[in-house]
């Protein structure tokens, strides 16, 4: 007898989920507050390197109005797209990003993994969780000073 392993039944196809991740993204580089609003969970974490922290709505919108940052660009690479299924109603969406940045006056380009996760709500798909690592070396030896000694 054969033993079949259940599999979730997509609420959201892949396609829709990146479309959701791109809108995020546009919502932030063209400082539209009411769409971030609308896709960040009351209670969503947030944690890259300059730390973690929890977000709302009302202060993502708050976040976005006062950011020494703007987004000019960004490409999410589709090769590097992984969907993780959690549950129906719950999806992890991990990517590679390049970012073209403009931070406190100065030009920026980077490139980055970022891993997001949505829930489904009455209202539709938010954001619970979103992180953002650096791309490089794990032990931050890539960025690290060299001392001379004299």
């Amino acid at each position: 007898m054969t033993t079949m392993t259940p599999t979730l039944s997509p609420t959201i196809t892949d396609q829709e989920l990146l479309a959701l991740e791109r809108q995020y993204w546009d919502g932030i580089k063209d400082r539209d507050v009411r769409t971030v609003g609308r896709l960040t969970a009351e209670v969503c974490t947030v944690a890259g390197a300059t730390g973690a922290s929890v977000v709302g709505p009302d202060s993502i919108k708050k976040l976005i109005e006062q950011a020494t940052y703007r987004i000019n660009s960004y490409r999410i690479d589709p090769k590097a797209v992984h969907v993780n299924r959690l549950s129906d109603d719950l999806v992890a969406i991990a990517y590679g990003v390049y970012e073209d940045l403009e931070v406190d006056g100065k030009p920026v380009k980077l490139d980055a993994f970022d891993t997001s996760v949505w829930k489904k709500t009455e209202n539709g798909w938010v954001c619970v969780l979103h992180t953002e690592s650096l791309q490089g070396d794990p032990f931050g030896r890539d960025r690290m000073l060299v001392h001379s000694s004299s």
